[in-house]
């Protein structure tokens, strides 16, 4: 999935309405709500309110630029880590955290899709056939449903294909697909900023023993947002995988015709696919080779056993959990 939101990322730009609600609003409101807590959270709210009305003006210019300021970097900042926030949000997270949250991730989702029909699965996980392919994370499994589709459909490896397919994409359809992309990753970076305002803000208040109800809602309230924001995710994601799909349905044969091998025949069609992703890929010529008889469909891959756990909880489940137990235990021994 990174080679979408890789050459996607030449779209979105720090400036216009896109960014504006992608990366700059989520970032003045994560700034103002850590400038409040920062003043709140000593008890010195009056004091602070006091020293600002007989601070000089240019002490008050000075503080509205650092704070324009700051939102400008932590609003950049996200703007240029979207990939890696992608690549988080759908479960790449390296060996260690994949054998431990990443398996756990997994079990879930294996669960969930045994109990589910095939109208629920379709648009949100990968094929029942390829069991393997699942993801920790539902975000990730919608956006691996959508890289898995071409080659499903048409022998298309996704990795190779797109970076040629993107430039052949009409304006209108490239400023859809970018609009869905930029609500992706706003949604994502809101996100991520509440998830850092949750767990800073209420180390900040336990810390300095701020008050209990403004701890509480900081950590649970924070929480709740940032759960809120990815579920926005989740629904943004289906859009963008389903323009994915689009994408490879209409303009696929643009880029045959392009490279002067236009096909009609869909079973042609599928065989040159897979030779041109075989030359691009390993260099093997196209002419020479001959590609064995493949059966209509893939194969399905092989079996993944059961989780070894009857019991499998959803990563959320476990960050709702999580929060509550911090909760309660800094209400108590805390904050004042």
């Amino acid at each position: 999935m990174t080679v979408f939101s890789t050459t996607l990322g030449d779209l979105v730009t720090l400036a216009g309405r896109r960014s504006i609600r992608g990366a700059l609003l989520p970032s003045f409101v994560f700034c103002a709500l850590s400038a409040m807590i920062l003043v709140v959270a000593p008890g010195g709210g009056n004091r602070s309110l006091r020293s600002w009305q007989v601070a000089p003006w240019e002490y008050k210019v000075l503080v509205v630029a650092g704070f324009v300021l700051v939102v400008l970097c932590v609003a950049a900042a996200l703007n240029s880590a979207q990939t890696a926030l992608i690549r988080l949000a759908e479960g790449y997270w390296g060996a260690a955290a994949n054998r431990t949250l990443g398996r756990l991730g997994r079990s879930h989702h294996q669960q969930l899709v045994r109990r589910s029909d095939d109208a629920y699965t379709h648009d949100r996980y990968p094929p029942i056939s390829r069991p393997h392919e699942l993801m920790p994370t539902r975000l990730g499994n919608i956006l691996k449903a959508a890289e898995l589709y071409p080659r499903l459909r048409y022998g298309i490896d996704t990795v190779l294909v797109w970076p040629r397919l993107h430039p052949l994409l009409p304006e209108a359809f490239l400023q859809t697909l970018g609009a869905a992309r930029t609500d992706l990753t706003g949604f994502l970076g809101s996100a991520l900023l509440a998830a850092v305002l949750t767990l800073g803000g209420a180390g900040y208040l336990w810390v300095f023993n701020g008050p209990t109800p403004l701890f509480l809602m900081c950590l649970w309230g924070g929480g709740l947002v940032a759960w809120l924001c990815y579920r926005g995710a989740l629904l943004k994601a289906m859009t963008y995988g389903q323009h994915l799909r689009v994408a490879f349905d209409l303009y696929r044969g643009h880029l045959l015709e392009a490279l002067g091998h236009p096909v009609a025949d869909s079973e042609e069609e599928r065989a040159h696919w897979e030779r041109l992703c075989l030359f691009w890929h390993r260099g093997i010529p196209l002419q020479p080779i001959t590609m064995p008889d493949r059966p209509a469909s893939p194969p399905a891959a092989p079996a993944v056993p059961d989780p070894p756990f009857g019991l499998a909880p959803s990563l959320s489940q476990l960050t709702v959990a999580l929060l509550t137990i911090m909760g309660i235990a800094g209400a108590l021994v805390g904050t004042g």
